[in-house]
């Protein structure tokens, strides 16, 4: 680890806060009152978790929060609840584990159930904080990047991750900023998978945009199995929670059993519920079937064959 005793930061208490919860994370959304300095064991602090990159003074901030462990989306928590952000220059982030378990997907999959199931299980895990989502979608080239995102990753006390399907458009840029990753992807039947994706949009999204999405996320699937090994998961296999499904993902989190009466009061509930892509947020949302024939026979064209061949990919 790098001596980081001799360092002070600062620390900023939150005056105002965005409104927007669906933008990436970015050191604007906060109005900021005058800063205190504080000592650089601070960053370490239970009560601090990695918000965002500053990427134009190449720092880390870090926000303060109450106990918001099993939120649903960790990135929209941190910012409704955010107290103070701590400035982090990224010379004087810690080292980064030399691991990581990473959990990606193409969005409307299932992952959120599974994060669930892992919880109950009594894993600690996150679900999509922003960091990552923000390197990838604003400097995916950037590989210098990659050891502030593991000094962020040490900052994170979960050892299991589930990205941002935004993280699709830097694979590499994350993975690659560990030594040995262990890395999930997960997918789903690509026309349930697009109907979803259009009702939480409110019918807003087309079906190119819903072909492009896939085709990012298949492609980002392949960089991914070029260079690393990857546990390959489908929604249509772990959407009852089953026992066999659970167990595999939980060996892959490096965690124990979880009971199967566990795992039906879990299936039970809506894993998002709360949120806008919960069931009850799109309940008067109608299901499409222009948009489904229409996506298929849009995927049926520019679906990446060979890609899905060599993968030996289901349902796809």
């Amino acid at each position: 680890m790098k001596n980081v005793e001799e360092m002070r930061l600062r620390e900023y208490p939150v005056r105002l806060r965005t409104q927007n919860l669906l933008s990436i994370s970015d050191p604007h959304d906060f109005i900021l009152d005058a800063a205190r300095a504080v000592e650089s064991s601070r960053m370490f602090e239970p009560d601090v978790s990695p918000y965002c990159f500053d990427l134009a003074t190449r720092s880390l901030l870090c926000v303060s929060t109450p106990d918001i462990s099993g939120a649903t989306f960790f990135y929209q928590a941190q910012r409704q609840h955010a107290r103070s952000v701590i400035d982090v220059p990224f010379e004087s982030l810690p080292e980064g584990p030399a691991s990581a378990a990473l959990i990606f997907s193409i969005g409307r999959c299932g992952s959120t159930l599974l994060v669930r199931a892992l919880e109950a299980a009594g894993v600690r895990v996150v679900s999509e904080p922003d960091f990552y989502r923000q390197a990838a979608c604003h400097k995916p080239l950037d590989v210098s990047l990659r050891s502030a995102i593991t000094g962020a990753t040490r900052l994170l006390p979960y050892s299991v991750i589930k990205l941002h399907l935004e993280c699709n458009n830097a694979p590499l840029l994350i993975a690659g900023a560990f030594v040995s990753p262990r890395i999930m992807f997960i997918l789903r039947d690509p026309v349930d998978w697009a109907a979803s994706l259009r009702r939480v949009s409110r019918n807003s999204l087309d079906a190119g945009g819903a072909v492009f999405l896939l085709k990012r996320g298949l492609l980002a699937l392949d960089e991914l199995s070029r260079n690393y090994a990857v546990r390959i998961y489908y929604y249509e296999d772990f959407r009852e929670l089953d026992a066999d499904p659970i167990t595999d993902a939980l060996a892959w989190a490096g965690s124990g059993t979880v009971s199967r009466e566990t795992l039906l009061k879990v299936a039970a509930k809506d894993a998002q519920e709360g949120t806008i892509a919960s069931r009850s947020a799109v309940r008067d949302v109608p299901d499409d079937p222009q948009f489904r024939d229409a996506f298929r026979r849009e995927w049926s064209r520019l679906r990446p064959a060979e890609l899905i061949t060599r993968l030996q990919l289901r349902f796809v």
